[in-house]
């Protein structure tokens, strides 16, 4: 076997990749999805770092990009418009990833809103305590796997963290997180 067979991008000019390169990925080619992946990876983390998002947005980043190309890749007509392609719907993740995270109600990131209400110092402590209370028995109703993905990544956990601390796939993690916060939505506004 050759390096071009092992290889379809690595070290390799946009002009020389092969022609049925995306034809390739959206059969799911394990060879080919690796060398991409590896290739582009940068990229894409690269649009994460640009519009700030926290490690466990960038793992979501990275697996949404790579579903899309999964789903889309024989709609990209030239193999050498990929790397444009991938960075457009890296950035226009990452911007949906932070308009997502805008409708999160994340405890720490409540304003201080102290002066504006009137209430004294020890009333907003009350209140903060009791939201955290709240906070801790909604996610105290979550099943088992849902309760300890939010933890470990209230504790900042990475993804690969939290994967090889439950024993369970990178890829189910985000979806298990959406659907907590999901109830803890419904929880907390029901509260």
């Amino acid at each position: 076997m050759t390096s071009q067979t092992l290889s379809p991008v690595e070290n390799r000019q946009r002009h020389e990749w092969p022609d049925d390169l995306l034809q390739r990925l959206a059969a799911g080619e394990p060879g080919v999805w690796d060398d991409v992946t590896r290739a582009f990876r940068p990229c894409i983390l690269a649009r994460a770092a640009q519009v700030g998002l926290k490690p466990w947005q960038r793992q979501d980043l990275e697996q949404r990009v790579w579903l899309t190309l999964f789903q889309h890749a024989t709609a990209i007509r030239d193999p050498a418009c990929l790397p444009g392609w991938l960075s457009t719907t890296a950035r226009r993740t990452a911007y949906n990833l932070l308009r997502e995270e805008g409708r999160e109600l994340v405890v720490d990131q409540v304003p201080d809103r102290g002066g504006e209400t009137g209430r004294s110092e020890v009333e907003d402590r009350c209140l903060d305590a009791q939201r955290h209370r709240e906070l801790k028995a909604a996610i105290a109703q979550l099943p088992a796997s849902q309760r300890a993905v939010v933890r470990g990544l209230l504790h900042d956990l990475s993804y690969d963290e939290v994967s090889a601390l439950l024993g369970v796939a990178i890829g189910s993690i985000g979806p298990t997180r959406q659907r907590a916060l999901s109830r803890l939505r419904v929880v907390l506004e029901a509260a």
